[in-house]
């Protein structure tokens, strides 16, 4: 498939990062994306995708709240310390209301619960970048 960017507006999706350690849903979103336009990148673990990732200004992140090892929030406090911030929409098949404010304390926009439509996830990947490039 082709790498290409797709408008937001006036904003640009560069890559989205899929971090989940259910290959199915990996897939199914990494296909989304690339329907949307969007390059994709899925990790299967929190720790491969800190291995792996290089900082670019129009990045999102799409993160399983529940992992083994490392977790969603984890991650995502992994990565404030580190100075990174990037827009991320959490997704979850199992609400811990203390993950999920612990989640959005760290930053994510939103917590989604599984299943969820294909659309919902992509307004809510599209108004993270935006709310991320006014702030």
């Amino acid at each position: 498939m082709a790498e290409h960017q797709t408008s937001l507006g006036s904003n640009t999706l560069s890559t989205l990062y899929i971090v989940d350690d259910d290959q199915a849903i990996r897939s199914a979103i990494t296909l989304l994306a690339y329907s949307m336009g969007w390059q994709a990148q899925p990790y299967a673990s929190a720790p491969e995708f800190l291995a792996n990732y290089r900082r670019s200004e129009k990045d999102c992140l799409v993160l399983d709240l529940r992992m083994p090892g490392m977790n969603g929030v984890e991650l995502l406090e992994e990565l404030r310390n580190r100075g990174i911030i990037i827009p991320t929409v959490v997704i979850t098949a199992q609400k811990d209301d203390t993950l999920v404010s612990r989640a959005q304390t760290a930053g994510a926009s939103v917590v989604l619960i599984k299943p969820f439509r294909n659309q919902l996830l992509v307004d809510h990947i599209k108004h993270a970048v935006e709310i991320d490039n006014h702030q």
